[in-house]
């Protein structure tokens, strides 16, 4: 009998209860001890574990735990609204489109966009879903900007980290990308962010993304898609954003976050 619950709030011992999780699945191990599925509560990241392994943690706690996250991602991002950047001329930020696999931070991200004054259209998909719905999405809300995000990780015991195989999710944002670029293949006309914690990032990039996660196969703030997005349609656009500036304002910074230099979206 499983000893903990969907929905449960958990850290794992071996990694000295670095992350807090959140159990997200249950599966049967042929009769063994059930394997649970974890995804990070305030990081982009999943993973599997044997309950030996877990400690339950205290939801209030854990929930603090994830507004910290969030309000030290919202001042390294140091942003402010576009409103109150030029509130004297007429102006059209970029269009974003956010699909995101946890609704939590959907909606974390969304808040985001709403303080900054931006009016960004959100799809909560899993991973394996989101190629399906690229295309469909692009061609009814015609985005200058698009957000595919998620949760990600390298599988256990993985030894080549340039093979597709050995990442969780990674597979799906590469495809994500492609569909897109199929698209529309000018990248100044779409940026594309993609990724999660320790995705594919040669994969993504090679697949046509602006930017992506994660060159040091780290794990990324669940704010940090939001917030190169952000930067990406308040920028104007006869200016770039580079991914030395994308490395300033994320709380994963370089190592988490990487790219292209990127015209900007913002129309004055």
């Amino acid at each position: 009998m499983a000893k903990y619950n969907i929905g449960s709030i958990v850290a794992r011992k071996s990694y000295g209860q670095d992350i807090y999780f959140i159990v997200s699945d249950i599966r049967d191990s042929n009769g063994q001890k059930p394997v649970y599925t974890l995804r990070g509560l305030s990081y982009r990241v999943i993973a599997d574990a044997h309950g030996d392994d877990l400690v339950e943690k205290d939801r209030n706690r854990a929930m603090e735990g994830l507004q910290r996250q969030v309000m030290r991602a919202k001042n390294v991002s140091r942003g402010v609204a576009y409103g109150r950047l030029f509130p004297w001329v007429r102006r059209r930020p970029g269009r974003i489109v956010h699909i995101d696999s946890s609704e939590q931070f959907l909606n974390i991200c969304r808040n985001y966009y709403r303080a900054a004054g931006l009016n960004v259209k959100g799809y909560f998909a899993d991973e394996s879903r989101q190629p399906n719905i690229i295309g469909r999405v692009l061609a009814e809300d015609k985005p200058d900007i698009l957000v595919i995000t998620g949760h990600d990780g390298i599988k256990k015991d993985s030894g080549d980290l340039y093979s597709i195989g050995n990442y969780r999710n990674s597979g799906y944002f590469v495809e994500c990308v492609k569909r897109a670029r199929s698209y529309q293949a000018d990248n100044g006309k779409l940026c594309i962010f993609a990724g999660a914690c320790q995705s594919y990032f040669e994969a993504i990039m090679d697949a046509g993304a602006n930017f992506a996660s994660s060159p040091g196969r780290i794990n990324i703030n669940a704010l940090d898609p939001a917030i190169v997005s952000k930067r990406v349609a308040l920028t104007n656009a006869n200016s770039y954003v580079t991914p030395q500036q994308i490395a300033r304002i994320t709380v994963s910074g370089g190592k988490g976050i990487g790219g292209i230099n990127t015209r900007g979206h913002l129309m004055v």
